[in-house]
């Protein structure tokens, strides 16, 4: 099981592909990494997106108790057996998605294309785990502008706080065997 690995994985894969065009580009590409890189590790250039986990805490809304079995086949496990476990402890994985941009006019075509494509939708947003081929739920619980001044350059920086439902097995997962 690689809980919390496998969303990192898919939500920065989400937030991929982004382009941004100005007169000196037509298709600018928007990078996406995990924390504040150093500019050590690599050449800081605008505009980027950056992703942090800041929270894990138990989804007690979504709790139950009791065995189940698994419809689907949980990661690493052999895909031509049934498994299953006592239920899985829910959780909310919290992120904070920020993104930079030099212009305005990329930073305003980079807010347009999260909010309004799928990567991070105001209602109903997905997230695909395909290690698992299962979907997690995607909510962003808030927007905050945070432009500065910096070095004597205009930065335009915005921080989506994103929560996506997970869970977490209690124990190993067992074979479930047909009776013959």
């Amino acid at each position: 099981m690689s809980a919390i690995l496998n969303e990192d994985k898919a939500l920065k894969a989400k937030l991929q592909g982004i382009t941004v065009s100005d007169s000196g580009n037509p298709a600018r590409p928007v990078g996406v990494w995990f924390g504040q890189p150093d500019t050590e590790i690599r050449q800081q250039s605008y505009p980027y997106i950056t992703i942090e986990l800041v929270g894990v805490n138990e989804g007690v809304e979504r709790a139950h108790r009791g065995w189940v079995e698994f419809n689907y086949t949980p990661e690493g496990a052999d895909p031509t057996k049934t498994y299953e476990s006592w239920y899985p402890i829910p959780v909310d994985l919290q992120y904070q998605v920020t993104t930079y941009a030099r212009q305005p006019r990329h930073d305003r075509q980079i807010m347009n294309e999260l909010f309004k494509s799928s990567r991070l939708p105001l209602r109903f947003g997905l997230l695909l785990i395909p290690e698992d081929g299962t979907v997690r739920r995607l909510d962003v619980l808030g927007f905050i502008k945070r432009d500065t001044t910096e070095q004597d350059k205009r930065l335009f920086s915005n921080v989506f706080n994103v929560q996506i439902s997970s869970e977490f097995l209690i124990e190993d997962l067992e074979q479930v065997y047909q009776v013959l």
